[in-house]
């Protein structure tokens, strides 16, 4: 495992706060080191499970939030099952979530460039990769 991807004390038992012999030094011992990002297969993994159960987990209906949460902890299960880094229920909504934003923002820079009007060759548009395909059409 990549030792950058984890959070960790930067010395033994210091978190904010705990320091007793100088109080400006608990703040700098104490950094949070960031999560890899998702890898390439991870983030297929994650669009492939969450456009397989979309009805499940995102169509208003009488499933009980608790099989939904159970849904996306099988998501979650199938992801760490490849991944370096495990990842947590919330971390992965999370980067659902972005990757749709990130499709929509895309889209809709294509459709404001696409109805620009003047003289000129038509702007640059932001090509959609296959994930953002995908993401386009779910909730």
């Amino acid at each position: 495992m990549d030792p950058r991807c984890h959070y960790r004390p930067q010395e033994d038992d210091n978190r904010p706060g705990t320091n007793q012999e100088d109080p400006h030094k608990s703040q700098d011992t104490y950094k949070k080191k960031r999560k890899c990002r998702f890898s390439a297969e991870e983030q297929e993994i994650l669009v492939k499970e969450v456009t397989e159960h979309q009805h499940q987990l995102f169509v208003p209906s009488k499933l009980p939030i608790s099989r939904r949460e159970a849904i996306w902890q099988q998501i979650v299960d199938k992801i760490n099952s490849v991944a370096e880094v495990r990842r947590t229920v919330i971390e992965c909504k999370k980067r659902w979530h972005d990757c749709k934003s990130r499709t929509k923002e895309k889209m809709a820079k294509n459709r404001k460039a696409a109805l620009q009007t003047g003289c000129g060759s038509p702007a640059h548009q932001e090509a959609l990769d296959h994930m953002d395909m995908v993401a386009s059409r779910h909730p």
